[in-house]
C-alpha cells in the first residue's frame, strides 16, 4: 500500500535510508562514514523534516511496516530528494510503484517533469531509472553530506509516460 507519510514514519524512514546506504554504497562510501556518522546525520535530517511545506513524501507500507519511500522536493523543476526500498525487497516492484504514485501526485499539481541525481557508480540504481524512462545528462560533481561526489541527473519529461510504465 502507497500512502502519504507522516511525521510517526520519520523515524522509520531514517532507518531504512540507513540500511539502503549501508548497503548500496558500501563499496564506494568510507567505511567509518557508513558507521555512526551516517545514523547521526540521517536520524537529525529527517527529524528535522516538515511535512506542511507541499512538498511529496510516499511511503510503502507492508505487513512489517516501511518497506520503501520518496520524497520529492518542490522545486522550480521538481527532484527526488530520495527514493529507497529496503535493501531486501529491491527488484519487488516497490521502487516503480513508487515512482509512478509520485508522478501521479506531481500530475495533480500541474507539475511536468521531475528530476533526480544519482552517484555515478550507483549502476543498479541508474539501470533502474533508465528502464523507467529517465534522460541521463552529463556527470556532474555535487555535494553530499559535506562530501564530493561525481553524479549523473537523471529527468522525466513526459510524468503521464512515467506514472503509466
Amino acid at each position: 500500500m502507497i500512502r502519504p507519510g507522516t511525521p510517526a514514519d520519520l523515524q522509520d524512514i531514517a532507518a531504512l535510508q540507513i540500511a539502503s546506504w549501508r548497503d548500496a554504497y558500501a563499496d564506494s562510501w568510507p567505511t567509518e562514514y557508513l558507521g555512526q556518522p551516517v545514523v547521526d546525520e540521517l536520524t537529525t535530517r529527517w527529524s528535522d523534516v516538515d511535512l506542511t511545506t507541499g512538498d511529496i513524501l510516499l511511503v510503502s507500507e507492508g505487513p512489517n511496516g516501511i518497506q520503501g519511500f520518496i520524497m520529492i522536493l518542490m522545486k522550480e523543476t521538481p527532484y527526488v530528494d530520495n527514493l529507497h526500498v529496503d535493501p531486501g525487497l529491491r527488484r519487488s516492484g516497490i521502487g516503480k510503484a513508487l515512482l509512478k504514485a509520485a508522478a501521479r501526485a506531481l500530475i495533480e499539481k500541474g507539475e511536468t517533469a521531475v528530476y533526480l541525481t544519482v552517484l555515478t557508480d550507483n549502476d543498479r540504481a541508474i539501470k533502474f531509472y533508465l528502464s523507467m524512462g529517465a534522460e541521463i545528462g552529463p556527470e556532474q560533481t555535487d555535494m553530499m553530506f559535506d562530501q564530493k561526489v561525481k553524479a549523473f541527473p537523471m529527468t522525466w519529461n513526459d510524468l503521464p509516460a512515467l506514472a503509466a510504465i
